[in-house]
C-alpha cells in the first residue's frame, strides 16, 4: 500500500481484511467484537485500525493483532504493521461507556485499572446508565471465559422454605434490579444447600431482562488460575479489562481466596472497579465473610456492604418437596411413602437427597421392579444412618457450645485461644464418630478449614480422650445425648 492508492481502494482492501478474519474466527465472536472496528488509515505497510473505546484496544492488542496483521498481509501480499487506536466520541458518534469515562480529578483513582473509575461514596447507587452499545461480553460471548450455565438451575426449579427464603428473595431482587438492589449480595452455607443455584438462577433471569449486557460467571478457583496466567504471559491489563467491564460478576466459592495474598490484592482492586460503577457482584462462600481464614479485613469489610445470606439445612417439609422436584425432574415416578422415608433419612443437604433418589432409580432398574418403599430400604440399606447417627454438625455444635458455654460464632472466627479451639476439636472430633461428614466438609464448616486441620484436631482429641478420665466421661456424657458410644466406635 501506498499513500497514493485512491481511498476507495484502500476500503476494499480493509474489506477483504475483514472478510478473512470473518472466516476465521466465529460468527458470534466476529460481531462483538469486529463490527464497530473502523478503517483509519493504511499508508506504507501500516494499517491503523479504528475502535470504540478502551476496553476494545486493550482487548484487540491481547488477542487479535496476530490475526488481524496476518489477515493484512495475505491482502497487501507483503509485510504489514498493524496499531489499534480509539475513535473519538464525535467521530464515533455513540456514549463512552461509564466505566471508561476519566474522572474530573486523577488524584486518588487507582492506576492499576485498565481505566480510572469515577470514585463515589458508600451510598445506595443510583440507576445504572445504558450503553448505547452493547460493549463486548467478557463470560458470556468470550471464547475464552465461556457462560456454562445449568439451564435446570433456575428460580422455578429452586424449592422455597424457611431455611432458604431469603436467600432466595434477595438474588431474585438482584437479577431483576441488579446495582442497586443489593451490592454485593453474599451467600454462604455448608456443602449442598443449593448456594450454587442460585448463582446460576441470577445470570439465567439477569440475561433475559438484560440480554445485551456482559456477565461472567465463574469459581474463584478459575479467577485465580486467570490471574496466575496474565501473571505468567504479563498480560495482566487484558486480565483487568476482562473482569473490570462486565455488568454482572458471579463467583462461586470465594472462600477459595483464604492464603492466596496476590490474588485477594488483585479481586480487591477488580471490586472497588465494578462497585464505583454500580455493576452488580455476586457471591458465594461456605463461610460467612468474617469466618473465612486469611481473608483481608478490607476485604470481608466490602463483602458486609450488601446483603449476606445464609442458606441453612432444609425443614422435613422443604426436603419432601425437593425429593418431589427432583423426582419430576428426573422423570422417577415416586409414591408420598418413599418422598418421606428419603426425606427422613438424608437431612444434611440437598445433594444426599438426590443421591438417594438416584440410588433407588438405579436399584428399581436393575431388579426391574417399581420403586416402592420396600425397594428404596434396600437400595439405601448401607446409607442409611444407624441408630444415634442421625445427628447434624449442628446439633453437635449447639450442644457442645453449651457444654463449653462458647458461642457458635466464635468457633467459626479465626481466634485460636484454648477457650475456642477445645471445643472446635470436640465438635470435629464427635462429627467424624457420628456422621458420614468428610474431613473437608467438617472443616467448611468452620470458616474453611482444610482437612489436615480436622484430622490434627481429631487425632488431639482421641488421644486425650484415651488418657484424660475426666475428659473421656464428660464426651461420652455428650455423645450419649446425641444417641451415640464413644466405646464402640473408638
Amino acid at each position: 500500500m501506498s499513500d497514493g492508492v485512491a481511498i476507495e481502494d484502500v476500503k476494499t482492501q480493509f474489506d477483504r481484511v475483514m472478510d478473512q478474519v470473518r472466516g476465521r474466527i466465529s460468527k458470534r465472536q466476529y460481531q462483538t467484537w469486529f463490527e464497530r472496528a473502523s478503517l483509519i488509515r493504511w499508508a506504507e505497510n501500516h494499517l491503523v485500525v479504528g475502535l470504540p473505546n478502551r476496553f476494545y484496544q486493550v482487548w484487540f492488542q491481547s488477542k487479535f493483532s496476530d490475526l488481524v496483521r496476518e489477515a493484512a498481509e495475505s491482502v497487501a501480499h507483503a509485510p504489514a504493521q498493524v496499531s489499534f487506536e480509539i475513535v473519538s466520541e464525535a467521530a464515533e458518534g455513540s456514549e463512552v461507556p461509564l466505566a471508561e469515562r476519566a474522572p474530573e480529578s486523577s488524584a486518588g483513582h487507582d492506576e492499576r485499572a485498565p481505566e480510572p473509575l469515577t470514585p463515589r461514596a458508600h451510598t445506595a447507587p443510583p440507576a445504572r446508565a445504558r450503553e448505547a452499545y452493547p460493549a463486548p461480553f467478557a463470560g458470556s460471548g468470550a471464547d475464552d471465559l465461556p457462560l456454562r450455565l445449568n439451564e435446570l438451575y433456575t428460580f422455578d426449579n429452586f424449592i422455597i422454605g424457611p431455611s432458604n427464603s431469603v436467600a432466595h428473595a434477595s438474588a431474585r431482587a438482584v437479577a431483576q434490579n441488579p446495582g442497586r438492589a443489593y451490592n454485593p449480595l453474599f451467600i454462604h452455607g455448608s456443602v449442598g444447600l443449593g448456594k450454587t443455584h442460585l448463582l446460576h438462577a441470577v445470570c439465567h433471569e439477569f440475561l433475559q431482562r438484560f440480554p445485551q449486557d456482559r456477565v461472567c460467571f465463574l469459581s474463584c478457583e478459575e479467577f485465580t488460575n486467570e490471574f496466575v496466567r496474565s501473571l505468567q504471559r504479563n498480560d495482566v491489563d487484558s486480565f483487568r479489562a476482562r473482569f473490570r467491564n462486565v455488568h454482572l460478576l458471579v463467583i462461586d466459592d470465594i472462600h477459595f481466596l483464604k492464603d492466596k495474598e496476590r490474588t485477594q490484592e488483585e479481586f480487591f482492586h477488580t471490586f472497588n472497579g465494578l462497585y464505583q460503577s454500580n455493576r452488580q457482584i455476586v457471591l458465594s462462600s461456605d463461610a460467612a465473610p468474617n469466618e473465612i481464614p486469611t481473608l483481608e479485613d478490607r476485604l470481608v469489610s466490602r463483602f458486609t456492604w450488601g446483603l449476606v445470606s445464609q442458606l441453612e439445612q432444609p425443614e422435613m417439609e422443604t426436603r419432601m418437596a425437593i425429593v418431589r422436584r427432583k423426582a419430576e425432574l428426573m422423570h422417577i415416578d415416586v409414591g408420598n411413602d418413599v418422598v418421606e422415608f428419603i426425606a427422613s433419612n438424608f437431612r444434611n443437604n440437598i445433594r444426599e437427597l438426590e443421591g438417594a433418589l438416584l440410588s433407588s432409580k438405579a436399584y428399581a432398574d436393575v431388579t426391574g421392579t417399581p420403586i416402592s418403599l420396600k425397594l428404596a430400604a434396600a437400595a439405601l440399606k448401607q446409607n442409611l444412618q444407624p441408630a444415634g447417627m442421625g445427628v447434624t454438625l449442628d446439633k453437635i455444635t449447639q450442644l457442645v457450645c453449651d457444654r463449653y458455654q462458647v458461642k457458635a460464632s466464635d468457633l467459626r472466627s479465626k481466634r485460636r485461644g484454648r477457650s475456642i479451639s477445645e471445643p472446635r476439636q470436640v465438635i470435629m472430633f464427635i462429627a467424624r464418630k457420628l456422621t458420614r461428614l468428610s474431613l473437608q466438609e467438617v472443616g467448611d464448616h468452620f470458616g474453611g478449614r482444610d482437612h489436615s486441620t480436622v484430622l490434627y484436631a481429631v487425632r488431639q482429641v482421641e488421644n486425650r480422650y484415651k488418657t484424660d478420665p475426666a475428659f473421656a466421661a464428660s464426651m461420652e456424657r455428650m455423645v450419649d445425648r446425641l444417641g451415640g458410644n464413644l466405646r464402640e466406635d473408638s
